[in-house]
């Protein structure tokens, strides 16, 4: 039997994580005890981990306390609830720990990418400020962009960027995509063409972001491409913040350069909103949400199969540090 701890859970998820992962658990001889408790009480959280063989991290309320992996000697898996679990786990140091963490590499893409689609038409129509302007009484009609028609650049054509490509293609959009990869024979099914990097900036009305944090790939979105960007442009990101220069996308909306932006990621979650010029009335910001539909839920209990899976000394979906 292992004994796995989850430590940041939160009520809205309870439902969900007893019916697929805590009750088949227990079915398979192994136990998960749920706790909602936060990480910011680094001593408390280091001292709730004891004796536990895993860890089911949930991941809302940003990384483990440094000091956990190595001061909690019991352990021996991290099980993250979701794809980049670089952004809440050591995972070199939990490597040299003799500690396996294994995350859910490709799920949701679907949902992400619907609602990669719902921020652009969101900023292109205004539709959040058009909703406030209505709540406050007032009544003025801000001009819009139409997107038939329009260049939609989309960089990475992974599982979710290549989603992306097929419904900007459907509405009618000439799209351009760029993969740091060449896969020709995926590339060949695809309704668009692939360009180099700083093409896809000079002639993309809208630029859609699907590419994963790793080392090569962080402040690949450089300020000299966003500079790039035609005049009223729109620039999504539904990936991870780390890729890109934000402040100077942030500097570009202040200039007015740019039509607007929509960003469901950010550096830490939750951000400090003093680092976000959220006087800005075309940026508009979700909480990370792009992977939260009913049928996206099926992650928790992918990351409980890990953990089964580890158990019976088949471990799958592993992730491995960039040294390796």
């Amino acid at each position: 039997m292992v004994r796995i701890v989850c430590i940041d859970g939160e009520a809205q998820y309870y439902d969900i994580v007893k019916r697929d992962v805590i009750e088949p658990l227990a079915a398979a001889g192994h136990q998960l005890d749920w706790f909602e408790e936060r990480f910011a009480d680094a001593d408390a959280t280091i001292a709730r981990a004891q004796g536990y063989d895993g860890l089911y991290i949930i991941g809302d309320q940003g990384p483990l306390p440094e000091r956990l992996l190595s001061e909690v000697p019991s352990l021996k898996q991290v099980s993250f609830v979701g794809t980049g679990a670089h952004r809440f786990v050591n995972v070199a140091e939990a490597e040299g720990l003799g500690i396996t963490v294994t995350n859910v590499p490709d799920f949701a893409s679907r949902s992400v990418a619907e609602h990669a689609i719902a921020l652009m038409f969101a900023v292109a129509r205004r539709v959040p400020e058009g909703d406030r302007i209505v709540r406050a009484g007032a009544w003025q009609k801000n001009q819009g962009i139409k997107l038939r028609g329009r260049t939609l650049g989309v960089v990475g054509t992974g599982a979710i960027g290549r989603e992306v490509i097929e419904m900007g293609h459907a509405l009618g959009m000439e799209v351009v995509f760029w993969n740091r990869t060449k896969r020709p024979e995926v590339e060949a099914r695809l309704p668009g063409r692939r360009v180099e990097l700083d093409e896809l900036f000079r002639v993309s009305d809208v630029v859609s972001l699907h590419l994963t944090h790793t080392p090569e790939t962080e402040g690949l979105i450089s300020a000299e491409l966003l500079r790039s960007l035609p005049d009223n442009a729109i620039v999504i990101n539904t990936a991870r913040d780390e890729i890109l220069d934000r402040e100077t996308l942030f500097a570009l909306l202040g200039e007015g350069r740019l039509f607007g932006a929509g960003i469901d990621v950010f550096e830490s979650e939750p951000p400090q909103l003093d680092q976000l010029p959220i006087d800005q009335p075309n940026l508009i910001l979700t909480p990370h949400i792009g992977f939260h539909t009913d049928e996206a839920d099926e992650v928790f209990a992918i990351a409980g199969q890990n953990i089964i899976a580890f158990a019976e000394g088949a471990p799958r979906n592993v992730v491995r540090s960039a040294a390796l």
